[in-house]
């Protein structure tokens, strides 16, 4: 079976899906408590001023809104601005095809370059929407194989495949 090796935005989406830790968020709004605290101080001050329990200052109100809304629309374009280099630069190290075969997965990078991992270098796999992530054994390593372009009924023989070839007694995830 052979697979491009170059992935799209929405591929690259799913990675990211896939490999944030369910405390990614919690994570991100404790770190960040004062920024947290101070949403939720400006949403209390114009929902108890909209429903007359407070008499705010409206303009200074709506000026702090649109200062927040400019924070949010900024972070948003650098987040996709960043997001497009990584993805530029991760398809230019990525390898041009991924071929499983029957004793591991060998692939041909950039500049004629290869490689190959023994099946028993991996311990599991896992598919979301557009991608399939082969999990290396060591660290936080996997293989991402793109099958956006397969169908469902033919993406079944590349999931028995690997079924069939991960290691006994290794975790596969779905």
């Amino acid at each position: 079976m052979q697979f491009t090796g170059k992935v799209t935005e929405a591929d690259l989406n799913d990675v990211r899906k896939m490999t944030l830790s369910k405390m990614y968020w919690p994570k991100l709004l404790l770190a960040n408590w004062y920024g947290t605290a101070l949403i939720l101080m400006l949403v209390w001050a114009t929902i108890a001023g909209l429903l007359g329990q407070i008499n705010p200052n409206w303009r200074a109100l709506a000026v702090i809104w649109g200062v927040v809304g400019a924070i949010v629309l900024w972070a948003v374009y650098r987040t996709k601005r960043a997001q497009a280099r990584e993805l530029t630069q991760l398809n230019a190290t990525l390898a041009d095809n991924i071929s499983l075969t029957n004793d591991g997965v060998k692939w041909d990078g950039p500049n004629g370059a290869t490689g190959f991992l023994p099946w028993r270098n991996f311990k599991g796999w896992r598919e979301r929407g557009r991608v399939v992530l082969v999990d290396q054994c060591e660290g936080n390593r996997f293989v991402i194989l793109p099958i956006a372009q397969l169908s469902e009924i033919e993406r079944l023989p590349v999931r028995q495949f690997l079924q069939s070839h991960i290691p006994p007694g290794a975790p596969t995830f779905r």
